[in-house]
């Protein structure tokens, strides 16, 4: 009886925690948007651009179908809540998006911030930027583009610009370091402008767009060797001028030039080359290519007054051919080449003579 009495205490007290009070419910979610990343404002060519990077989803983590971006921007030091200019860009969660903005006066400074909406719903500003407008860059012309054995190889014409230097260039600071607004806190300024001047050479592949310059750096020359672009696909190029990286002020772009990039490297020319008389014919010798995308070899014989003839196609896996043609007393010149997978053929090394006694 008390074994039983003992079980059933037992039971009661596990099932005692699910029963009387809940807890408190937990708040909703909130849907806010967190500040938009990597903002920036740029002055290219005769206008002015701002861009961000859209929240994918809300400072409690609730995921986006649909955001957007709102950027506020003013001249001089005019409250930007207050008598700032908006413009609003719809945005896919996580992309990077862009607005253009029209450029004023040069020495004109304009100010400018981002901050996400969704729905009613709006977010922290982003950091306010400064720029002062300048005079439009003259772009480059005439930008040409061919394939080079190292990849794809640039030249262009026109003036580049000298490096700009504050106050023509650089962030102007509002009143006060850190201002309350309905939309939020922004803290500071951006940093200090400033960077040489030169080209930066801006890629795209396929039908994508052009995103960021290929390199950190302007360049000071009129000529640029892309290693990096994509094999077996159409690439396009545009420069711009560059008087200021940070803010970033260019020209409008040059005009495109596209290649189609392919493999027109030419494999390194056979070494070794040798040939000894054998009973069957002239045995050709060579050393083994190392060459990871080499296709075969191909054999040339020179007879006496006549043109060199290929006269054998060897696999990769032969370092040897018989001439078992080759006739007695006949002084012949052979040569190797080696030929890759994309039919890029090597010259052809220091011709060996021999002749079947």
């Amino acid at each position: 009886m008390r074994d039983r009495t003992a079980v059933l205490l037992g039971a009661l007290v596990l099932l005692g925690p699910a029963c009387g009070h809940k807890g408190d419910p937990l708040p909703p979610l909130r849907r806010t948007p967190p500040t938009p990343q990597d903002f920036r404002l740029a002055q290219r060519g005769d206008a002015l651009e701002v861009r961000a990077t859209a929240p994918a989803a809300s400072v409690d983590g609730v995921a986006y179908e649909a955001v957007t971006i709102e950027f506020l921007y003013t001249d001089g030091t005019k409250d930007l809540e207050k008598a700032g200019e908006r413009r609003a860009v719809p945005a896919a969660p996580g992309a990077r998006v862009a607005a253009t903005l029209p450029l004023p006066a040069p020495g004109t400074t304009v100010r400018a911030a981002a901050r996400g909406v969704a729905g009613r719903d709006k977010g922290q500003r982003t950091l306010t930027l400064a720029i002062v407008a300048q005079a439009p860059l003259e772009s480059p012309h005439e930008l040409t583009a061919v394939l080079a054995e190292a990849g794809v190889r640039l030249s262009w014409r026109g003036v580049r610009p000298k490096a700009a230097t504050p106050p023509a260039v650089g962030p102007a600071r509002p009143p006060a370091a850190t201002e309350t607004k309905a939309g939020g806190t922004e803290t500071g300024d951006a940093p200090a402008g400033g960077g040489q001047g030169g080209f930066f050479v801006y890629r795209r592949a396929g039908g994508a767009g052009y995103e960021a310059p290929l390199g950190d750096k302007p360049l000071d020359r009129r000529g640029f060797e892309d290693t990096g672009a994509p094999p077996d696909a159409t690439v396009c190029y545009v420069v711009r001028a560059v008087a200021s990286t940070d803010p970033l002020v260019e020209s409008a772009p040059s005009n495109e030039a596209c290649v189609a990039v392919r493999d027109i490297a030419a494999p390194a020319t056979p070494a070794g080359l040798a040939v000894l008389p054998r009973d069957a014919g002239l045995e050709v010798l060579w050393s083994p290519s190392p060459e990871p995308d080499l296709a075969g070899y191909r054999v040339y014989r020179q007879a006496p007054g006549g043109p060199a003839e290929r006269v054998a196609e060897v696999a990769t896996n032969q370092a040897s051919w018989l001439d078992g043609t080759a006739q007695r007393g006949v002084e012949y010149r052979y040569t190797v080449t080696a030929f890759d997978a994309a039919g890029n053929e090597s010259a052809p090394g220091e011709a060996v003579e021999a002749s079947l006694p």
